[in-house]
Protein backbone atom coordinates (compact mmCIF):
# COMPACT_ATOMS: atom_id res chain seq x y z
CA UNK A 1 0.00 0.00 0.00
CA UNK A 2 1.43 3.48 -1.16
CA UNK A 3 1.56 5.91 1.86
CA UNK A 4 0.44 9.35 1.15
CA UNK A 5 2.91 11.84 1.04
CA UNK A 6 4.20 14.28 3.74
CA UNK A 7 5.67 16.70 1.40
CA UNK A 8 4.16 20.67 1.14
CA UNK A 9 5.25 21.55 -2.81
CA UNK A 10 4.53 25.02 -1.79
CA UNK A 11 4.57 27.40 1.28
CA UNK A 12 2.14 26.48 3.82
CA UNK A 13 3.13 29.13 6.95
CA UNK A 14 4.56 32.09 7.32
CA UNK A 15 7.89 32.65 9.18
CA UNK A 16 7.27 35.68 11.11
CA UNK A 17 8.99 38.20 13.66
CA UNK A 18 8.52 41.67 14.91
CA UNK A 19 11.01 42.19 17.23
CA UNK A 20 11.92 45.67 19.23
CA UNK A 21 14.25 46.68 21.52
CA UNK A 22 13.67 50.06 23.64
CA UNK A 23 16.67 52.38 25.58
CA UNK A 24 15.95 56.00 26.82
CA UNK A 25 15.88 58.14 30.01
CA UNK A 26 13.85 61.43 30.79
CA UNK A 27 16.07 63.93 33.24
CA UNK A 28 14.30 67.11 34.56
CA UNK A 29 15.80 70.06 36.29
CA UNK A 30 13.68 72.55 38.55
CA UNK A 31 13.98 76.01 40.27
CA UNK A 32 11.72 77.37 42.76
CA UNK A 33 11.41 80.87 44.17
CA UNK A 34 8.45 82.82 45.38
CA UNK A 35 7.32 84.32 41.83
CA UNK A 36 6.97 80.69 40.72
CA UNK A 37 8.63 76.94 39.42
CA UNK A 38 11.60 76.70 36.23
CA UNK A 39 12.19 73.46 34.59
CA UNK A 40 13.76 72.10 31.90
CA UNK A 41 14.93 68.85 31.19
CA UNK A 42 14.94 66.26 28.05
CA UNK A 43 13.51 63.25 26.79
CA UNK A 44 15.16 60.62 25.56
CA UNK A 45 14.75 57.06 23.47
CA UNK A 46 16.40 54.88 21.55
CA UNK A 47 14.34 52.19 19.40
CA UNK A 48 15.46 49.32 17.12
CA UNK A 49 12.92 47.03 15.20
CA UNK A 50 13.32 43.95 12.91
CA UNK A 51 10.79 42.62 11.11
CA UNK A 52 9.65 40.39 8.48
CA UNK A 53 7.44 38.21 7.19
CA UNK A 54 8.53 34.85 4.61
CA UNK A 55 6.89 32.47 3.22
CA UNK A 56 7.72 28.66 4.84
CA UNK A 57 7.35 25.10 4.82
CA UNK A 58 6.14 23.96 8.17
CA UNK A 59 7.23 20.43 7.90
CA UNK A 60 10.41 20.90 6.45
CA UNK A 61 10.99 24.04 8.22
CA UNK A 62 12.64 26.20 5.37
CA UNK A 63 11.81 29.65 4.62
CA UNK A 64 11.62 30.54 0.96
CA UNK A 65 14.51 32.13 -0.59
CA UNK A 66 12.70 35.59 -0.91
CA UNK A 67 10.04 36.90 1.91
CA UNK A 68 6.84 39.20 1.42
CA UNK A 69 9.12 41.60 3.24
CA UNK A 70 12.01 42.36 5.39
CA UNK A 71 12.95 45.70 7.33
CA UNK A 72 14.94 47.00 10.21
CA UNK A 73 14.87 50.30 11.22
CA UNK A 74 16.82 52.78 14.18
CA UNK A 75 14.68 55.72 15.23
CA UNK A 76 16.38 58.15 17.78
CA UNK A 77 14.00 60.70 19.78
CA UNK A 78 15.57 63.92 21.57
CA UNK A 79 12.98 66.15 23.20
CA UNK A 80 14.47 69.08 25.13
CA UNK A 81 12.10 71.45 26.98
CA UNK A 82 11.39 74.53 29.43
CA UNK A 83 8.73 75.53 30.86
CA UNK A 84 7.86 78.58 33.28
CA UNK A 85 5.37 78.20 35.95
CA UNK A 86 4.09 81.85 37.33
CA UNK A 87 2.33 82.27 40.26
CA UNK A 88 0.71 85.45 39.08
CA UNK A 89 -1.67 85.58 42.45
CA UNK A 90 -2.37 83.22 45.33
CA UNK A 91 -4.89 81.49 42.89
CA UNK A 92 -4.04 81.84 39.69
CA UNK A 93 -0.68 80.30 37.71
CA UNK A 94 0.13 80.69 34.27
CA UNK A 95 2.37 78.55 32.73
CA UNK A 96 4.31 78.74 29.23
CA UNK A 97 6.68 76.50 27.73
CA UNK A 98 8.20 75.11 24.75
CA UNK A 99 9.43 71.66 23.68
CA UNK A 100 11.92 71.03 20.66
CA UNK A 101 10.85 67.80 18.76
CA UNK A 102 13.55 65.67 16.77
CA UNK A 103 13.13 62.11 15.30
CA UNK A 104 15.88 60.36 13.68
CA UNK A 105 15.24 57.59 11.17
CA UNK A 106 17.68 55.20 9.69
CA UNK A 107 15.89 52.08 7.37
CA UNK A 108 17.15 49.25 5.93
CA UNK A 109 14.88 47.41 3.43
CA UNK A 110 15.74 43.98 1.91
CA UNK A 111 14.85 42.62 -1.54
CA UNK A 112 11.36 41.24 -0.67
CA UNK A 113 8.36 39.75 -3.22
CA UNK A 114 5.66 42.35 -2.71
CA UNK A 115 6.81 45.32 -1.25
CA UNK A 116 10.09 46.80 -2.43
CA UNK A 117 10.87 44.21 -4.98
CA UNK A 118 14.86 43.20 -6.19
CA UNK A 119 16.17 47.13 -6.11
CA UNK A 120 17.67 47.01 -9.02
CA UNK A 121 17.97 43.15 -9.83
CA UNK A 122 15.76 40.81 -11.64
CA UNK A 123 12.83 38.91 -11.09
CA UNK A 124 13.01 35.29 -11.09
CA UNK A 125 11.78 31.63 -9.95
CA UNK A 126 13.86 29.16 -8.32
CA UNK A 127 14.45 26.10 -10.58
CA UNK A 128 13.92 23.76 -7.40
CA UNK A 129 10.96 25.41 -5.06
CA UNK A 130 9.28 27.33 -7.95
CA UNK A 131 9.98 30.13 -5.33
CA UNK A 132 10.31 34.16 -6.32
CA UNK A 133 14.22 35.05 -6.26
CA UNK A 134 16.32 38.27 -6.79
CA UNK A 135 18.88 37.63 -9.35
CA UNK A 136 21.26 40.66 -8.63
CA UNK A 137 20.67 43.93 -7.05
CA UNK A 138 21.77 45.28 -3.88
CA UNK A 139 20.77 42.85 -1.29
CA UNK A 140 18.89 46.18 0.92
CA UNK A 141 18.62 50.10 0.44
CA UNK A 142 19.24 52.39 3.39
CA UNK A 143 17.37 55.67 3.97
CA UNK A 144 18.00 58.31 6.56
CA UNK A 145 15.61 60.79 7.41
CA UNK A 146 15.28 63.49 10.33
CA UNK A 147 12.04 65.64 11.33
CA UNK A 148 11.82 67.90 13.50
CA UNK A 149 9.06 70.33 14.81
CA UNK A 150 9.49 73.54 17.77
CA UNK A 151 6.01 72.85 20.09
CA UNK A 152 4.78 75.74 22.42
CA UNK A 153 2.37 75.01 24.97
CA UNK A 154 0.74 77.65 27.34
CA UNK A 155 -2.17 76.50 30.22
CA UNK A 156 -3.86 79.14 32.49
CA UNK A 157 -5.45 77.61 36.15
CA UNK A 158 -7.75 79.56 38.56
CA UNK A 159 -8.84 78.42 42.03
CA UNK A 160 -12.54 79.41 42.19
CA UNK A 161 -12.47 77.69 45.83
CA UNK A 162 -10.91 75.16 47.98
CA UNK A 163 -11.03 71.96 45.90
CA UNK A 164 -12.99 73.39 42.90
CA UNK A 165 -10.87 75.24 40.03
CA UNK A 166 -10.62 75.93 36.17
CA UNK A 167 -8.39 75.90 33.25
CA UNK A 168 -7.39 76.80 29.85
CA UNK A 169 -4.88 75.27 27.46
CA UNK A 170 -3.47 75.36 24.07
CA UNK A 171 -0.52 73.36 22.73
CA UNK A 172 0.49 71.97 20.03
CA UNK A 173 1.77 68.22 18.72
CA UNK A 174 3.87 66.66 16.12
CA UNK A 175 3.44 62.90 14.56
CA UNK A 176 6.12 62.25 12.49
CA UNK A 177 5.27 59.72 9.87
CA UNK A 178 5.46 55.79 9.43
CA UNK A 179 8.27 54.22 8.23
CA UNK A 180 5.52 52.60 5.61
CA UNK A 181 6.29 55.80 3.85
CA UNK A 182 9.61 53.56 2.05
CA UNK A 183 7.18 50.52 1.67
CA UNK A 184 7.26 51.56 -2.82
CA UNK A 185 9.17 50.36 -5.39
CA UNK A 186 12.67 50.63 -4.60
CA UNK A 187 12.16 51.87 -1.62
CA UNK A 188 12.68 55.35 -3.57
CA UNK A 189 10.52 58.36 -2.44
CA UNK A 190 10.67 61.89 -4.36
CA UNK A 191 9.17 64.15 -1.95
CA UNK A 192 8.78 62.03 1.78
CA UNK A 193 6.04 63.43 3.93
CA UNK A 194 6.90 65.98 6.67
CA UNK A 195 5.16 65.47 10.47
CA UNK A 196 1.65 66.44 10.69
CA UNK A 197 0.60 69.55 13.38
CA UNK A 198 -1.99 69.30 15.64
CA UNK A 199 -3.10 72.64 17.53
CA UNK A 200 -5.07 71.72 20.93
CA UNK A 201 -7.60 73.76 22.98
CA UNK A 202 -9.03 72.86 25.67
CA UNK A 203 -11.10 74.76 28.90
CA UNK A 204 -12.64 72.79 31.69
CA UNK A 205 -13.45 72.78 35.39
CA UNK A 206 -12.52 70.15 38.06
CA UNK A 207 -13.85 69.43 41.27
CA UNK A 208 -12.92 67.31 44.11
CA UNK A 209 -13.99 66.81 47.25
CA UNK A 210 -13.81 63.88 50.42
CA UNK A 211 -16.27 61.46 48.82
CA UNK A 212 -16.39 62.55 44.83
CA UNK A 213 -14.57 64.04 42.05
CA UNK A 214 -16.42 65.70 38.71
CA UNK A 215 -14.61 67.38 36.10
CA UNK A 216 -15.60 68.06 32.28
CA UNK A 217 -14.33 69.82 29.51
CA UNK A 218 -15.03 71.35 26.11
CA UNK A 219 -12.02 70.52 22.99
CA UNK A 220 -11.16 71.36 19.63
CA UNK A 221 -8.39 69.52 17.83
CA UNK A 222 -7.66 71.11 14.61
CA UNK A 223 -5.43 68.25 12.88
CA UNK A 224 -3.28 68.31 9.47
CA UNK A 225 -3.90 64.80 8.64
CA UNK A 226 -1.85 61.80 6.80
CA UNK A 227 -0.45 61.42 3.57
CA UNK A 228 -1.78 59.31 0.44
CA UNK A 229 0.28 59.02 -2.66
CA UNK A 230 0.26 59.04 -5.94
CA UNK A 231 3.18 58.79 -9.04
CA UNK A 232 4.78 61.25 -10.69
CA UNK A 233 4.32 61.04 -14.27
CA UNK A 234 8.06 62.29 -15.15
CA UNK A 235 9.91 60.42 -12.62
CA UNK A 236 7.95 57.30 -11.90
CA UNK A 237 8.46 58.07 -8.61
CA UNK A 238 5.59 58.33 -5.54
CA UNK A 239 5.07 61.69 -4.22
CA UNK A 240 3.33 62.11 -1.12
CA UNK A 241 0.29 64.24 -0.46
CA UNK A 242 -1.88 65.46 2.19
CA UNK A 243 -5.37 63.82 2.21
CA UNK A 244 -6.65 66.96 4.22
CA UNK A 245 -6.97 68.54 7.52
CA UNK A 246 -9.52 67.93 9.98
CA UNK A 247 -11.42 69.25 12.95
CA UNK A 248 -12.16 67.32 16.47
CA UNK A 249 -14.50 69.02 18.89
CA UNK A 250 -16.60 68.01 21.35
CA UNK A 251 -17.39 67.37 25.32
CA UNK A 252 -16.53 64.75 27.58
CA UNK A 253 -16.93 64.47 31.76
CA UNK A 254 -16.01 62.16 34.20
CA UNK A 255 -17.24 61.57 37.98
CA UNK A 256 -16.21 59.01 40.82
CA UNK A 257 -17.88 58.32 43.64
CA UNK A 258 -16.49 56.67 46.91
CA UNK A 259 -20.34 54.83 48.90
CA UNK A 260 -18.48 53.32 51.17
CA UNK A 261 -17.56 49.91 52.78
CA UNK A 262 -15.07 49.71 50.37
CA UNK A 263 -17.53 49.99 47.26
CA UNK A 264 -16.77 53.26 44.48
CA UNK A 265 -18.54 54.04 41.21
CA UNK A 266 -16.72 55.89 38.66
CA UNK A 267 -18.45 56.62 34.84
CA UNK A 268 -17.38 59.19 32.03
CA UNK A 269 -18.34 59.65 28.81
CA UNK A 270 -17.65 61.91 25.48
CA UNK A 271 -19.70 63.58 22.56
CA UNK A 272 -18.46 65.46 19.71
CA UNK A 273 -17.30 65.22 15.86
CA UNK A 274 -14.25 64.59 14.01
CA UNK A 275 -14.68 65.64 10.38
CA UNK A 276 -12.87 66.85 7.66
CA UNK A 277 -12.38 70.38 6.37
CA UNK A 278 -14.36 71.33 3.58
CA UNK A 279 -12.78 73.26 0.51
CA UNK A 280 -12.62 72.98 -2.74
CA UNK A 281 -9.74 71.07 -2.79
CA UNK A 282 -10.54 68.73 -0.42
CA UNK A 283 -12.73 65.69 -1.70
CA UNK A 284 -13.93 64.35 1.30
CA UNK A 285 -14.55 67.66 3.35
CA UNK A 286 -17.16 67.16 5.55
CA UNK A 287 -17.36 63.50 6.23
CA UNK A 288 -16.03 61.67 9.60
CA UNK A 289 -12.32 60.56 9.67
CA UNK A 290 -12.21 56.95 9.91
CA UNK A 291 -12.87 54.88 13.17
CA UNK A 292 -13.97 57.88 15.17
CA UNK A 293 -16.78 57.32 17.26
CA UNK A 294 -19.54 59.99 18.01
CA UNK A 295 -19.72 58.83 21.10
CA UNK A 296 -18.08 56.52 24.17
CA UNK A 297 -19.27 55.81 27.65
CA UNK A 298 -18.03 54.05 30.74
CA UNK A 299 -19.45 52.49 33.94
CA UNK A 300 -17.20 50.79 36.15
CA UNK A 301 -17.75 49.51 40.32
CA UNK A 302 -15.11 48.84 42.17
CA UNK A 303 -14.81 46.71 45.33
CA UNK A 304 -12.19 46.34 47.77
CA UNK A 305 -12.32 44.05 50.90
CA UNK A 306 -8.95 43.11 52.96
CA UNK A 307 -6.64 41.44 50.55
CA UNK A 308 -9.30 41.36 47.53
CA UNK A 309 -10.31 43.74 44.54
CA UNK A 310 -13.22 43.25 42.25
CA UNK A 311 -14.07 45.05 39.01
CA UNK A 312 -16.89 45.38 36.59
CA UNK A 313 -16.27 47.64 33.37
CA UNK A 314 -18.65 48.34 30.85
CA UNK A 315 -17.54 50.41 27.83
CA UNK A 316 -19.68 51.59 25.17
CA UNK A 317 -18.41 53.11 22.05
CA UNK A 318 -21.20 54.57 19.72
CA UNK A 319 -21.21 54.67 16.48
CA UNK A 320 -18.27 55.05 13.40
CA UNK A 321 -17.41 54.86 10.05
CA UNK A 322 -14.90 52.86 8.27
CA UNK A 323 -13.16 54.55 4.64
CA UNK A 324 -13.32 51.91 1.45
CA UNK A 325 -9.54 52.57 -0.60
CA UNK A 326 -9.32 55.31 -2.67
CA UNK A 327 -10.66 57.52 -5.65
CA UNK A 328 -8.71 59.91 -8.12
CA UNK A 329 -9.91 63.18 -7.93
CA UNK A 330 -8.38 66.05 -10.53
CA UNK A 331 -6.73 68.87 -8.14
CA UNK A 332 -5.38 71.71 -10.07
CA UNK A 333 -5.00 69.93 -12.95
CA UNK A 334 -3.30 66.59 -10.78
CA UNK A 335 -5.06 63.44 -10.74
CA UNK A 336 -4.62 62.73 -6.50
CA UNK A 337 -6.29 59.56 -5.05
CA UNK A 338 -8.02 60.28 -1.54
CA UNK A 339 -9.19 58.14 0.88
CA UNK A 340 -13.35 57.50 0.26
CA UNK A 341 -14.37 58.31 4.15
CA UNK A 342 -17.51 57.18 5.35
CA UNK A 343 -18.02 54.65 2.95
CA UNK A 344 -19.77 52.09 5.66
CA UNK A 345 -21.23 52.50 9.06
CA UNK A 346 -20.25 50.52 12.56
CA UNK A 347 -22.88 50.43 14.43
CA UNK A 348 -22.29 50.86 18.32
CA UNK A 349 -20.95 47.78 20.62
CA UNK A 350 -20.55 47.13 23.97
CA UNK A 351 -17.94 45.23 25.97
CA UNK A 352 -17.82 44.33 29.52
CA UNK A 353 -14.75 43.23 31.77
CA UNK A 354 -14.39 41.98 35.01
CA UNK A 355 -11.47 40.84 37.51
CA UNK A 356 -10.52 40.04 40.95
CA UNK A 357 -7.46 40.21 42.51
CA UNK A 358 -5.67 38.66 45.95
CA UNK A 359 -2.57 40.68 47.13
CA UNK A 360 -0.56 39.48 49.85
CA UNK A 361 -0.56 42.13 52.23
CA UNK A 362 0.94 42.74 56.12
CA UNK A 363 4.08 41.60 57.25
CA UNK A 364 4.47 38.26 55.37
CA UNK A 365 7.80 37.62 53.48
CA UNK A 366 5.26 37.16 50.60
CA UNK A 367 4.20 40.88 51.01
CA UNK A 368 2.96 42.23 47.36
CA UNK A 369 2.36 38.46 45.97
CA UNK A 370 -0.91 38.95 43.66
CA UNK A 371 -3.56 36.69 41.91
CA UNK A 372 -5.51 38.08 39.19
CA UNK A 373 -8.65 36.22 37.46
CA UNK A 374 -9.73 38.54 34.64
CA UNK A 375 -12.14 37.89 32.51
CA UNK A 376 -12.79 39.70 29.10
CA UNK A 377 -15.60 40.21 26.81
CA UNK A 378 -17.83 38.63 29.41
CA UNK A 379 -20.81 38.91 27.30
CA UNK A 380 -19.25 36.71 24.54
CA UNK A 381 -20.27 39.38 22.11
CA UNK A 382 -19.13 39.16 17.98
CA UNK A 383 -20.35 42.71 17.09
CA UNK A 384 -18.76 44.10 13.92
CA UNK A 385 -16.02 46.43 14.47
CA UNK A 386 -14.25 47.10 11.08
CA UNK A 387 -15.21 46.02 7.35
CA UNK A 388 -12.66 45.67 4.91
CA UNK A 389 -14.84 46.19 1.31
CA UNK A 390 -14.27 43.54 -1.39
CA UNK A 391 -15.79 45.91 -4.42
CA UNK A 392 -13.70 49.00 -4.74
CA UNK A 393 -15.75 52.42 -4.50
CA UNK A 394 -16.86 54.35 -7.68
CA UNK A 395 -17.84 57.75 -8.26
CA UNK A 396 -21.46 56.44 -7.48
CA UNK A 397 -21.31 53.99 -4.89
CA UNK A 398 -18.72 54.30 -1.99
CA UNK A 399 -19.49 50.95 -0.42
CA UNK A 400 -21.42 47.82 -2.22
CA UNK A 401 -22.17 45.06 0.41
CA UNK A 402 -20.34 41.57 -0.98
CA UNK A 403 -20.59 38.55 0.75
CA UNK A 404 -16.47 38.20 0.17
CA UNK A 405 -16.35 41.57 2.55
CA UNK A 406 -13.61 40.60 5.39
CA UNK A 407 -15.04 41.36 8.56
CA UNK A 408 -13.23 42.30 11.89
CA UNK A 409 -15.29 40.94 15.04
CA UNK A 410 -14.75 41.80 18.94
CA UNK A 411 -12.87 38.78 20.11
CA UNK A 412 -14.76 36.53 22.06
CA UNK A 413 -14.52 35.61 25.80
CA UNK A 414 -11.28 35.09 27.03
CA UNK A 415 -10.06 34.50 30.76
CA UNK A 416 -6.33 35.25 31.89
CA UNK A 417 -4.83 34.18 34.89
CA UNK A 418 -2.47 36.54 36.74
CA UNK A 419 0.64 35.32 39.33
CA UNK A 420 2.92 37.76 40.50
CA UNK A 421 5.53 37.11 43.03
CA UNK A 422 6.34 39.46 45.67
CA UNK A 423 9.71 39.08 47.92
CA UNK A 424 9.93 41.32 50.86
CA UNK A 425 11.70 39.50 54.07
CA UNK A 426 12.00 41.26 56.96
CA UNK A 427 14.93 43.37 57.61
Amino acid sequence: MELPSTSVPKPSGVDKLNGYRHAGDTAILSYESKFGVFRTGVWFDWAYTDRYQIPSNILTQLDTPLGNFHEHFITTSVQPFAEYEWHAAPKFTLTAGIKAADYGMSLNQYQDAKIVGCLGGKSGTDPVTGAPICIGGPQFVTHSINYNNWLPNIAARYSLRSGWSVYAQWAEGSIIPLSSVFDVTGGNVLTPPKPTLAKTYQVGSVMKYRRWTLDADAYYIHFQNGYDSYTDPTTNEPVYVATGPSNTKGVEAEASYVIGYGLSLYANGTMGSAKYQTGPNYPNGGLWVADAPKNVETVTALWQHKDWDFGFVDKRVGTLYNDNATLNYLINGVSIPYPVDQANTINPFNIVNVFANYTVRGSSFLRGSKIGLAVNNLANSHNIVGITPAIAPTATAHYVESPNDLLNLLPGRSVMLTITAGWAPRR
